[in-house]
């Protein structure tokens, strides 16, 4: 795709690029990425941003220029495409990796790569069992690959349940000569949608405490191979509560804690800009800003109080609620957009409804704010960074699929 000017011709970049199209306005971006670097360091944590939200390697190298000091994948595919196009060195795999060709795919990659360091998600004796057995087959020339015990709360997802079951399973990682334990790991956000609001602060805060506690049990019995050991948590919601309660917890010569927070560099218009505006007020954290955007042409107005956009499910994201119409452009100049609502998402079309539909016009072109930018990545394979101005600054790639 090519987006270059014609200083003979009057036309916007929206002008000169096939519909629809994802932009990423770049100073919402900047914005977004000191924030959480100025963040990270006023509490000394570390920043380990979950990179499946955008799996960029343009996006991953700001994001490395901004302090991170790690990255974290989700799947041993992720790992090795972000290794061979982004120079990734250094991995949190925030997952159990068990199936024999999953460990086979991540020791081919570690004996190409030497200088990479992986430590990889576990939560129970059998997982090591698996873990060791493969590595066993497919890696006993390699060194011993480390590993996070992951604790997690009842009724949620992966993890330990408890500190005694958290100890066993560092202990069995502990006894095998191809695992190191490097710490514990959690997810918090499991909890974000689960129990009585009113409740979620205090059962949030436990479960983090439960975090502190295994990993002190763990360096109690010496089962931490490294110093500092790791603490990691972090979901893009719930990250302050994980500062509030880790951050001082331990003495970082010997404890690092990491925050994996990934939507933050791109944030949203819908779930991640609510979580935002319920924190309170003067707590000193940090204030992002929506970057995506989707922008297709209104491509039928058949009867009043409808339209039809070029925006659909193969565009943006769903799963937690439709699109939000932004602006229209018309003629050069932008419009804020009021009174309408997404009321059904096709694979291609957008049906708009409401009042502000008297607003467009064929032609036009939308824009649209997403809500959970993940879900909007992985349906692009580029995307375009815009200034102030619109204009393209750069275009980025995407490795998913």
């Amino acid at each position: 795709m090519t987006a270059s000017r014609d200083p003979a011709v009057d036309e916007s970049f929206l002008d000169r690029v096939p519909l629809p199209v994802l932009v990423l306005r770049g100073q919402a971006l900047e914005h977004n990425l000191a924030a959480m670097r100025d963040y990270s360091r006023r509490h000394d944590v570390e920043l380990a941003p979950h990179v499946k939200t955008h799996l960029s390697p343009q996006l991953w190298r700001r994001q490395e220029a901004y302090g991170a000091t790690a990255c974290t994948l989700a799947t041993v595919a992720q790992v090795r495409a972000m290794v061979e196009h982004a120079g990734v060195r250094r991995v949190l795999l925030a997952n159990e990796v068990v199936a024999p060709g999953d460990l086979a795919a991540l020791c081919r990659l570690r004996r190409e790569h030497p200088d990479l360091e992986v430590m990889v998600f576990v939560d129970s004796t059998a997982a090591v069992g698996a873990m060791d057995r493969g590595l066993a087959r497919s890696g006993a020339d390699l060194g011993p690959l480390g590993v996070l015990v992951e604790v997690g709360p009842s009724g949620g997802r992966t993890g330990a349940r408890g500190v005694d079951e958290a100890r066993a399973v560092a202990r069995a990682a502990a006894a095998s000569e191809r695992l190191q334990v490097v710490g514990v790991s959690g997810y918090e956000g499991v909890l974000a949608s689960q129990g009585a609001v009113a409740d979620r602060p205090r059962v949030v805060d436990a479960y983090l405490g439960d975090g502190e506690t295994a990993l002190r049990a763990l360096l109690d019995a010496d089962l931490v191979d490294r110093r500092p050991a790791i603490l990691t948590f972090g979901g893009s919601d719930l990250y302050p509560a994980v500062v509030a309660r880790l951050a001082d917890a331990f003495d970082p010569d010997d404890v690092r804690v990491v925050l994996r927070s990934g939507c933050y560099v791109l944030h949203d218009h819908g779930l991640y800009a609510r979580a935002q505006a319920a924190m309170p007020d003067g707590a000193g954290l940090p204030v992002f800003e929506p970057v995506l955007e989707v922008w297709g042409p209104v491509l039928s107005v058949p009867e009043p109080g409808r339209a039809v956009v070029g925006v659909g499910k193969r565009d943006a994201s769903y799963d937690v609620e439709p699109p939000v119409p932004l602006r229209r452009r018309r003629d050069g100049q932008e419009t804020a957009l009021a009174e309408l609502t997404v009321e059904r998402l096709f694979d291609q079309h957008a049906i708009l409804v409401g009042a502000g539909t008297r607003a467009l016009a064929v032609g036009d072109l939308v824009a649209f704010g997403i809500s959970h930018p993940c879900a909007t990545m992985d349906r692009w394979r580029s995307a375009w960074i815009v200034d102030a101005a619109g204009d393209p600054v750069e275009e980025i790639v995407t490795l998913f699929g």
